[in-house]
Formats: C-alpha cells, structure tokens, sequence
C-alpha cells in the first residue's frame, strides 16, 4: 500500500470518529462569507484544502449557492445536480436548451421547507464566480473510439486528450491534485459544518452520487437523510464489469425502443420492428457508406455515434426519424440532429476519469475486452465500451480514486434509510449499476420508476416521494413503483 494510500486511510478514519474531527473543525474553521449574487441568490466560497490527505498543504475554494426557503425554513438541504459540472448555475433560471425545464418545479418544493444550497465541485463553477477552470485545449470528442477505424485513429484521439489534459493542469496549477470526488466528500462534509448541521440532507443526481458513495464511507455517522437519483456506480472495482453493465443496458434498450415505437403511431417507424430497422441500416453501411443530402455520406462510425445519442428516450422520435430517413436513401439525420459531440474544455473529463479510470487498459487489452462485450451484447450494446473509454482514452497522471466495493459496511450497519430513485429507461448511469450500489448498503430503500435518467422534475410521483422523505423521514410504501411520466410525453 502506497504511503499517500495509508496517510488518506488514516485520515478517513480520524474523520469518522467524533466531533474533534479535522472537518469537524467547526463553522468558525469553514466560514461562509454569503453575498448577494443575482436572481434572488446568495453565494460563498468555502476555503478548504487542495488534498484532504494532506490538509496543512495548499488551499483552494469551492462555490457554493444559496437559494433561502419560501416559508419556514427546516433547515440547509445540500445538492448537486451532477456532470462533473457547476451545480450553482442550476439555481438560475436559465434558457439554455441543456437546462433540466423541469428543474424549477423541483426547486420550489425544496424551497416551500429547506435552504436549497448548491456546492459545486473543484474547478467546475459558473464563469461569474471567477472559479471556472478553462482549459486552452479542448478534448477529443466524447464519441471519438466509437468513430475510429485504424489505431492511428485512436492515437489521434489520445493525443487529443493527453493535449487537453496537459492544458488543464497548467490552468489549475496546485488545485490539480485534489480533483476527486473522496476531496468533495470532505468539501461537503466541511459545508455541512459551517452551516451548523448536525446530520447532513443531501440530494445528488447523476454524478452527485458519486460524491454521496464517499461521503458514505468517509462520513457515515454524519448522514441524516440522503437521497440518490440516477447513481453512477463507482463500486465495480473491474473496468470490464462496468462496461458490461452499460452493454447490457443499451443491448436491452434497443428492444425497449423497438416497444415504444411500436406503441405510437407517431413514431416513423410505426408498423415496422425498429430494432430490426436499425439492424438493415447497419448492415448496409458496413456494405458502403450511406448516402445524405447535399452530396456528404455517414460511415459506419457516424452511424454508430448517431445511435448512441438516439438511444436516449428523449431522442428516440428523432432516432426512429432518422433511421427511416436513412433507409430511404438520405443519412443525413446522423450528421445534423444525432451528430457527435465535440469536445469541451472544461475539467469534467479530467475529474471523472482520476476517478473512474486512473488506470487505462492497453490497446491490446481493450481490443479482447470489445470481443467479449460482443459476445453479449452483438447488435448495439458493445459499443458502449468505446464510448465510455473515449472519455479517457490518452489521459493518465494527476489524483486518483479508483472504483471499489463500498467499504465501511460495519459503521454503515446503523445508517438511517438512505432513498434511491432508479429509472426501468436510465442508460446513462445505467440501472444495473444503480441496484448494485443500493445492494451495498444496508438501509437502502429503492425507489423503481418508469422513466429514464434524472427524472426526478419530471415525474410527480418521484417528486412526491422525495419530499415526504426529506420533510418527515417517510418511505415510499414497499412495493411503490412510480409509473413513467416523462417518456409519455416524448414525441409530443
């Protein structure tokens, strides 16, 4: 065991025990300085330090936003909307076509009983703050090994990634190593105490749940009441059985799309078997390019991307147009609404792989690994293991928190019940993942809803339920299934 390994382990364990914890220190150590910030906001930067293991060593911030309560107010409910991205923001109101339009409702519950207050994590903040951090370089694009060809392709994209990486670091300087969600667990734990919180509330979505797996390790003593929407399983310790899980998902969701489609008859495919639709399209492009408008063509590796972001419940109706449109002779839906994704230039990429993938499969290795997800998954799944490497793909170096079974099992034997809401339709953190992180933990209490990823606004009974959790402590009814919402309105 590494020196750096047994001096974070030791720490982890000091800060489990009781009130003289370092961050425990008080909320006289990690003070809150709020100011006025627009739209009805208050706004503070917490000083914490860059490395939690080491936490006489560098400082840095992190943003944080306040949102008070419309009526008497029970308290702070600490939140983060996922990504790896700014949480604050989403305090605003916003007409960004990315912002959730649901969002807002979800607010005003919270508000009508809590202090609605967003933490960001390092280097991932609203430009106005003046903590955003900006890399020169942008990454590759996040569908780039699913459109690679040749191994120069995917050198190309390492390079792409290695470059933005190296411009990351330099933008961050010292704050470069406290990139990881084990750092924010600790960021989260010293807002909880300079709020002045005995037992933390906290809501994460998407990868706000990675942050919420280590705070349950690091801090189990301090959870009150802690709610997970759509979890990022960072619990398998092996690569391969992650991408399995995405395999698996996406492989199942090309028949649950071929079932919904042939459910509406606004569907473009209605009347004809949409999985098997895709399958004809597949093979022809794998004969010869597919023709589009205006002279251009879709490969196999456009293709291929277009399906990954079609296969998203909210763009199947315009996955299911665009697959009719391409059997008809004209491809160009997977150029225009269903094209890749360019690469960003922000941190996120470089947080998520220090701590989903600090180790990298080799070429070779990752090539065996694409003929066993075939295996199980021939028609669309397998693609999700290029997909998700791409994200890191030429990246290596800076901090790291590998994915591992939740430990801490016996200090989480008394955890009050923890709630999870988990989508039937979530391929983005897929629900096989979801239910083996709830499996994990003892006072798991699951939620099982009809619809897809970070449904919460956008489904009633999901809301309903929360903030019965969050108000009284109360559970949903065993056997409680929440019916889809959000996917009958797709389409329309």
């Amino acid at each position: 065991m590494n020196r750096r390994r047994v001096i974070a382990l030791c720490l982890a364990a000091c800060l489990a025990v009781s009130l003289g914890g370092i961050a425990l220190a008080s909320a006289q150590a990690y003070s809150l300085g709020w100011r006025e910030c627009g739209d009805g906001l208050r706004c503070a930067e917490l000083v914490v330090p860059v490395d939690w293991a080491d936490p006489g060593g560098p400082k840095t911030s992190v943003h944080v936003a306040k949102l008070s309560a419309t009526g008497r107010s029970a308290g702070p409910l600490i939140v983060n909307f996922g990504g790896p991205g700014t949480s604050t923001a989403m305090l605003r109101p916003s007409s960004d076509p990315d912002y959730p339009p649901e969002l807002p409702v979800v607010l005003n519950e919270l508000r009508s009983r809590f202090d609605v207050i967003a933490i960001d994590p390092r280097g991932m903040s609203e430009p106005n703050s003046g903590k955003k951090m900006s890399c020169a370089e942008p990454g590759a694009s996040i569908h780039g090994l699913v459109l690679a060809r040749t191994r120069q392709d995917w050198d190309a994209h390492a390079a792409k990634n290695a470059a933005h990486q190296k411009s990351c670091r330099k933008t961050a300087k010292s704050a470069w190593r406290g990139l990881t969600a084990w750092n924010v667990a600790h960021d989260i734990d010293a807002l909880r105490a300079a709020l002045g919180q005995e037992k933390l509330l906290y809501a994460g979505n998407s990868y706000g749940t990675v942050f919420a797996q280590a705070y349950l390790e690091l801090f189990p003593r301090r959870v009150g009441r802690m709610y997970f929407d759509g979890t990022a399983d960072h619990t398998r310790q092996k690569f391969e059985d992650r991408l399995r899980d995405y395999a698996m998902t996406q492989e199942r969701h090309l028949i649950r799309f071929r079932d919904w489609c042939a459910r509406r008859t606004d569907c473009a495919l209605y009347g004809r078997d949409a999985s098997k639709a895709w399958d004809e399209l597949v093979a022809r492009v794998r004969r010869t390019l597919l023709p589009a408008s205006t002279g251009r063509t879709v490969s196999e590796g456009q293709l291929y991307a277009g399906g990954i972001q079609g296969m998203n419940p909210a763009r199947w109706p315009q996955f299911a147009t665009a697959i009719r449109k391409a059997l008809d002779g004209n491809a160009a839906g997977f150029l225009t609404e269903l094209a890749p994704e360019q690469g960003g230039s922000s941190v996120s990429q470089d947080f998520l792989c220090n701590d989903f993938m600090p180790k990298l499969p080799t070429y070779e290795e990752f090539q065996e690994i694409e003929a066993r997800l075939r295996e199980i998954a021939p028609r669309f799944g397998w693609l999700s293991g290029r997909y998700e490497l791409g994200r890191c793909w030429g990246r290596s170096g800076g901090a790291s928190w590998a994915p591992h079974p939740l430990s801490g099992k016996e200090s989480m034997q008394d955890l009050p019940p923890v709630l999870f809401a988990i989508g039937e339709l979530d391929n983005n953190t897929n629900y096989l993942g979801q239910r083996h992180v709830a499996e994990q933990i003892p006072s798991a209490h699951v939620l099982w809803h009809g619809d897809g990823h970070a449904s919460w606004g956008g489904n009633s009974c999901l809301r309903r339920n929360v903030l019965a959790y969050f108000t009284t402590g109360a559970l949903p009814a065993p056997g409680t299934r929440c019916p889809a919402e959000r996917i009958q309105k797709v389409g329309k």
